[in-house]
């Protein structure tokens, strides 16, 4: 299933403070696995008065995220810049935080001035999307090749 939303780039809105109160421990939590294989994850709040210490739930579910996994400014940014991209907020919105080319796919579609995440990182990972949906194309017409060698 991650293989799928990976590919579909499905955004997944994770609570890490919420699931460690409720059923997994915050070392457990797959948050951080996710991020690192490329899937579209931010970071969330659920039930804020609840699970939460602060005046300000997201920024403690953001600075303990930092703490519990050692996270980079360029992670944080990357989190913040998914955050943007799978939000209801309009175009208008959108193109406030993140430039108004934010649609585009790859490096075309980062305004570091904005997002503050490095070209070398989107590239990277648009690269290994790419690169993914590659090797599935080539298995695809592989396979057609195979099936049309045997019904001749």
């Amino acid at each position: 299933l991650q293989y799928l939303f990976y590919l579909c780039q499905i955004g997944i809105a994770m609570s890490p403070l919420s699931n460690n109160s409720l059923f997994i421990n915050y070392n457990r939590n797959p948050m951080l696995e996710y991020f690192e294989r490329g899937l579209c994850v931010s970071l969330s709040t659920d039930d804020p008065m609840q699970f939460h210490f602060t005046k300000e739930p997201l920024m403690e579910e953001y600075s303990i995220a930092a703490q519990v996994w050692k996270l980079s400014s360029v992670d944080m940014c990357e989190l913040a810049r998914n955050s943007v991209l799978m939000s209801g907020f309009s175009d208008e919105v959108k193109m406030y935080w993140l430039g108004p080319d934010y649609h585009e796919a790859g490096i075309m579609g980062n305004d570091i001035r904005r997002t503050n995440v490095p070209a070398i990182r989107i590239a990277y990972r648009y690269e290994a999307f790419r690169e993914e949906l590659r090797l599935l194309t080539d298995a695809y017409k592989i396979r057609q090749e195979v099936l049309l060698k045997h019904r001749t």
